[in-house]
């Protein structure tokens, strides 16, 4: 993907996903940059806060805190909250005292009593923060952390995730006891595992806020996967030939490279690659040395070489083979393998979703050129 090069563009560079460590390593750098870490997490803390502020009114709200700078950002977030005149009660797993760094640094500030985290703190909450765990978390919830939030998802008070809902893993969104918020705030970058099932869907509506981080970062970390959207193909993407999207142009690929497209049951016949959805798939593509196009409600696109996009599915009646026909299409019209791939998801999703229910597969040709011709402006 010509704009997947080590030197991003603007559009690869918005959509780029960053893993745990990369995103600590991002903040590492942003230290470096002169940004310290009580600066970063004061802002993520406040992003938070004012992200509650712009959707809900002043209510009794609970913050629930963790051991670690998950918990310094939900420090944050109750003290902002509170000056603003909110009713707010802090609950931690851990002592506060125990916080190191600028997390105990920001939950000294906090002036208010930090309770025991357990399911009776959660009683007149009309609002919850998760501040337990964020994405790097690697072991299943248990005991009073798992207790309390399993009560708080049988309830029917909203909950607000910190970087991600307390259980879901940043780099797979694989759910080690999550429950379901309604908003994640999350920084910098979205990580996968807010765009990959189960996590997509237990962290509800996901913003990313800007917590200063030098955008710099991003040329030093060289991200390897990215959420699929026009700006990381639409240089590339054909200009000529839209009237012939449900023709039979000749093939005259930009490159050899096979593209597989297989919905679940497919690739496990194919391969037996075990693991998180995005590593089988980046396993399968570079055992095949194609590009491979997992399909579902999260298309994973590999390539080779490691590079991977995240698209976020629609259902439709449209299909698998139609998918194949519109990269094949694109890969005619001179576009290489992995973003004729990645437009191919994009360009047959958009137009399922654009028409609405009812699509049938037959009718998805004859709408790819008007949104071609939108996408050229």
């Amino acid at each position: 993907m010509n704009t997947l090069s080590p030197d991003l563009d603007n559009g690869a560079r918005q959509a780029a996903l960053l893993t745990v460590r990369q995103m600590a390593e991002a903040d590492r750098l942003s230290v470096v940059a002169g940004v310290s870490s009580f600066e970063l997490m004061s802002n993520a803390g406040a992003a938070v806060a004012r992200e509650i502020q712009r959707r809900w009114t002043p209510r009794p709200l609970l913050v629930l805190c963790g051991p670690g700078n998950n918990g310094g950002d939900g420090f944050v977030c109750a003290y902002r909250l509170a000056q603003a005149g909110w009713p707010v009660r802090v609950a931690m797993w851990g002592s506060r005292a125990a916080l190191k760094g600028e997390a105990g640094q920001h939950a000294q500030r906090w002036p208010g009593e930090v309770q025991a985290l357990s399911p009776a703190v959660l009683e007149g909450a009309e609002l919850i923060v998760d501040a337990v765990f964020g994405a790097g978390l690697a072991r299943a919830l248990e005991g009073q952390v798992l207790d309390t939030l399993a009560a708080a998802g049988r309830g029917t008070v909203p909950i607000v995730a910190v970087d991600t809902p307390s259980g879901v893993m940043g780099d797979t969104g694989e759910s080690l006891g999550a429950v379901a918020a309604v908003l994640t705030v999350t920084f910098f970058r979205k990580k996968p595992g807010h765009l990959l099932l189960p996590g997509r869907d237990l962290c509800g509506e996901v913003i990313v806020a800007d917590i200063g981080t030098p955008e710099a970062v991003l040329d030093a970390i060289v991200p390897q996967a990215f959420e699929n959207h026009p700006g990381l193909w639409l240089p590339d993407l054909p200009r000529a030939g839209l009237d012939t999207v449900a023709g039979h142009p000749p093939v005259v690929a930009a490159d050899a490279t096979q593209v597989l497209t297989l919905h679940e049951s497919e690739f496990r016949r194919m391969f037996d690659f075990v693991g998180d959805k995005l590593t089988r798939t980046r396993a399968a593509a570079q055992h095949g040395s194609a590009v491979v196009v997992h399909r579902g409600s999260d298309t994973v696109i590999a390539c080779p070489d490691g590079r991977a996009v995240i698209h976020c599915s629609v259902p439709s009646a449209a299909t698998g083979e139609l998918l194949g026909g519109i990269i094949r299409w694109l890969r005619t019209q001179g576009m290489p393998a992995f973003p004729a791939a990645a437009a191919g998801v994009w360009l047959h999703d958009v137009a399922a979703a654009e028409f609405g229910p009812g699509l049938l597969a037959k009718e998805v040709p004859h709408l790819l050129p008007g949104l071609l011709r939108r996408l050229y402006g």
